[in-house]
């Protein structure tokens, strides 16, 4: 691909956005390019601010900013898959069914996915392939920052996670990250072919 991609991103909180950028640097190396004006003017920092925004950063967005794709980003807040699935129907409505945006949408929350990459970083070896998104979010958090408690410095833990991190083995393990996964490589797929 030639041109760069370029992305907007609403999601809720700084893990959110840092694990964005890691993946898309990691998986897609020299791809996407981010909108920092669209970043600046587009803001929320809670899930409830992400619901209630979502149509004009997808209205703004691909108008104003003229962005390739938009990623929201926004943790469940929970394990039950009707609740997901629910909130997955709503904010495909929010923006119309756009087919280019793109949802990240972790069971509970973002670090479940970090918590399945410091394991297989601390067990390369392993083969155990156990749920860990049913660990309740209170100590997910815990067992990935430790009592690290500022996020600026929880965002520097999950750097030093991200670096390198391997998607295929977490797409094996997280059903909610392989969902956003094949959503990123279907909209490259049909991004490529309607710009060849």
């Amino acid at each position: 691909m030639n041109k760069l991609v370029i992305f907007g991103i609403l999601c809720e909180d700084k893990a959110h956005r840092n694990f964005i950028h890691h993946y898309l640097t990691a998986c897609f190396p020299d791809t996407f390019l981010e909108n920092e004006a669209f970043g600046w003017q587009i803001r929320a920092s809670n899930a409830k601010e992400v619901d209630d925004s979502i149509s004009d950063a997808t209205r703004l967005g691909f108008t104003k900013y003229q962005l390739d794709v938009l990623i929201v980003g926004r943790d469940a807040d929970t394990t039950q898959p009707k609740r997901i699935d629910e909130l997955k129907i709503k904010h495909d409505a929010a923006c119309g069914g756009h087919p280019k945006v793109v949802f990240m949408i972790p069971v509970q929350c973002i670090e479940h996915w970090l918590l399945y990459i410091k394991n297989h970083q601390e067990n390369p070896s392993s083969t155990k392939n156990q749920t860990l998104e049913t660990i309740i979010r209170r100590e997910c958090k815990r067992l990935v920052y430790g009592e690290i408690k500022k996020p600026d410095h929880q965002v520097e833990i999950a750097s030093s996670l991200l670096i390198g991190f391997d998607s295929d083995w977490l797409e094996q393990r997280s059903e909610s990250f392989k969902k956003f996964h094949n959503q990123v490589k279907a909209f490259l797929a049909s991004y490529a072919d309607s710009n060849l």
